[in-house]
């Protein structure tokens, strides 16, 4: 039976409408979807003028690290970038605008800080001395906190009006240094995050130090040491004796030994393996490289290598050979003797000492006893009787802040610069700026000029700097402190010898007031902050002779911090000082170092163009 003629049109009409909406929701779906596609793209191109503003406001800061605004149109588009903050901390704000004849501007932020790429290098005490210890002459005195790994003699008047710290005396116990290859860790994408060496020392007491042969690839954040027991079946185990941070500013981009001390040594017992473990932050750009034999040989040591040694079981597998480390033990007396401490004092044996704090000691004699128990107006103010603390740990052994790593780096900031061997550089007599740059010569300038750090000096033979010479770091260091360095690679104990004689003038990057002859003065309560505060020049010996001083002052000096890590420094008399730090200190009848709480933080670039970076862990899109 056909079917009515009109039945079967409106099942066609049907057909048509299902086929028409079918078409219209493709249609519908792909207009919506080129809206997403393109919305994506306006996103994506205002994401990447944001991105492009950042790098512009990063090279705008290499050139002039001055805050501000700036708007810049490229093809595409526009991006605003905004720089405020500190000298040393910055933020930048950059806003992308992607602009759009049918639609509003579509818009990204991004947002982040940036830091000077920089050494933060510590200088904690007014004076900080080595194994060599410390002379202090007649009516010498420190004034502010003194930390030594030596003994501390004095004399008739000396005086410290701090703390004074003498350390455990210590030796050297183990080292393994056959270097044969690299041990890269703490690299993203790899199985070797955190690291492990086993060792045993010969002795029983406490472990004051221990030293790796490591270098640096970027700038890696701080990371962590630790020792610990071992689990009597040759891994490491939870149990923590000590712990220290491993500071990355003191590794250098090539393999150097650098040291670490520890806060609360472990105490170890000989012929006892134990563990020392880096525990570390891992990063695709930003890590380490320790110095490694592939051949065993520490008294059959291992190393191994996990990806989270905090994990609760964490799987440790052995690496090939064994790495480059030094474990140095404590426990030889060191003496605190015949001197003013003003506040506390803190040493194996103390004698003839007059202590107006605290004293903390294995051994004190009567002399020093009696006065503390009874102080005296002078030198004490006010008089309040002392606490004794026999039995007293010895102060733990603290390694000097200037690693070799340190010294590595600043030799390869010096070389980007020229090489000069002729004397209108090596002993020029007129006004002259020098840096970066390598001095293959003496350094005598003439009297009366003066010379400018313009970027890191390093000069191959000896420095004296004669009277009524200025020595000056460039105004464009801002807070920065700067660098000159005397440093013979081939005869460390015949050259690297530093000599400041009478009436020197050594100025941060205030720079120096020829009408007042004094340098130009900081002010460090100012609001806002003062663009130089903070701005040294680190001077700098690698002289290691015993029998000749490093480092020879004969002059006041405001912004200088002098360095002898390798050999000694010799304060004449009346010179004052802000800070010194060497392996051993004389100084003379009435010499002073008078120190300033900025040198806590001390910040060392390369030179004015020291460049910035983005800060880790920063950077945000808003």
């Amino acid at each position: 039976m056909k079917k009515p003629r009109g039945q079967i049109l409106v099942i066609a009409a049907l057909f048509l409408s299902v086929i028409v909406l079918l078409v219209a929701v493709l249609v519908s779906l792909i207009l919506g979807n080129n809206y997403a596609i393109q919305k994506r793209y306006q996103q994506k191109i205002a994401f990447d003028l944001a991105e492009a503003g950042l790098d512009s406001a990063l090279q705008r800061l290499n050139i002039n690290p001055a805050n501000g605004t700036e708007t810049v149109t490229l093809e595409k588009g526009d991006f605003v970038t905004t720089i405020s903050g500190s000298n040393n901390l910055k933020q930048v704000e950059s806003i992308g605008y992607y602009p759009n004849a049918t639609n509003p501007t579509t818009t990204k932020i991004v947002r982040t800080q940036v830091e000077l790429n920089t050494d933060s290098i510590s200088f904690r005490y007014g004076v900080q001395v080595g194994v060599g210890g410390m002379l202090m002459n007649n009516n010498s005195m420190v004034n502010g906190s003194i930390y030594s790994d030596g003994s501390i003699v004095g004399s008739s008047g000396a005086k410290i009006t701090g703390d004074a710290y003498v350390a455990t005396g210590m030796t050297l116990d183990h080292t393994w240094s056959v270097y044969k290859s690299d041990r890269i860790f703490a690299k993203s994408g790899t199985d070797i995050i955190d690291v492990a060496q086993s060792f045993r020392p010969t002795k029983t007491g406490k472990l004051s130090q221990i030293s790796f042969y490591i270098k640096k690839i970027g700038n890696p954040s701080n990371q962590t040491i630790k020792i610990v027991t071992d689990n009597g079946s040759g891994t490491p185990t939870k149990t923590e004796l000590a712990s220290t941070t491993l500071y990355a500013d003191r590794i250098g981009e090539n393999y150097a030994w650098v040291n670490y001390s520890f806060p609360s040594p472990a105490d170890l017992t000989a012929n006892t393996w134990y563990w020392a473990i880096i525990d570390s932050t891992d990063s695709p750009s930003k890590y380490f490289s320790i110095g490694n034999d592939t051949e065993e040989g520490n008294g059959n040591g291992v190393s191994l290598y996990t990806t989270d040694c905090n994990e609760t079981n964490p799987i440790w597998n052995e690496a090939d050979g064994d790495f480059n480390f030094k474990i140095w033990m404590g426990g030889l007396p060191t003496t605190l003797s015949d001197v003013i401490v003003k506040n506390h004092a803190h040493a194996n044996t103390i004698t003839n000492t007059q202590i107006c704090g605290d004293a903390y000691y294995q051994s004190i004699d009567n002399a020093s006893l009696n006065f503390l128990n009874n102080p005296l107006n002078p030198p004490c103010d006010p008089l309040t009787n002392g606490t004794a603390y026999p039995d007293s740990e010895d102060p733990p052994f603290e390694a000097l802040p200037v690693s070799d790593g340190n010294i590595l780096d600043w030799r390869q900031d010096a070389t980007a610069g020229t090489t000069y061997s002729d004397a209108a550089h090596c002993a020029p007599n007129a006004d002259i700026s020098l840096g970066p740059g390598i001095l293959d010569c003496d350094f005598t300038p003439s009297n009366n000029i003066t010379v400018t750090l313009t970027g890191t000096l390093w000069v191959t033979g000896n420095i004296t700097l004669p009277e009524n010479c200025i020595l000056v770091l460039d105004s464009a260091y801002g807070p920065s402190s700067g660098l000159l360095m005397a440093d013979s690679i081939n005869f460390p104990s015949t050259y690297g010898k530093i000599t400041v004689q009478n009436n020197v003038k050594i100025c941060g990057s205030a720079g120096f007031d020829y009408v007042a002859n004094e340098c130009n003065p900081v002010d460090p309560d100012a609001n806002p902050p003062d663009p130089h505060y903070g701005s040294y020049i680190l001077i700098l010996s690698t002289h290691s002779s015993e029998t000749t001083n490093a480092i020879s002052i004969s002059n006041n000096s405001d912004g200088a911090i002098f360095y002898a890590g390798n050999g000694s420094a010799y304060i004449s008399q009346n010179a004052s000082l802000k800070e010194v730090t060497a392996k051993k200190l004389i100084l003379e009848n009435n010499a002073a170092v008078n120190y300033e709480t900025g040198l806590a933080n001390a910040i060392f670039s390369s030179g004015p163009g020291a460049s910035w970076t983005i800060k880790k862990g920063t950077w945000q899109e808003l």
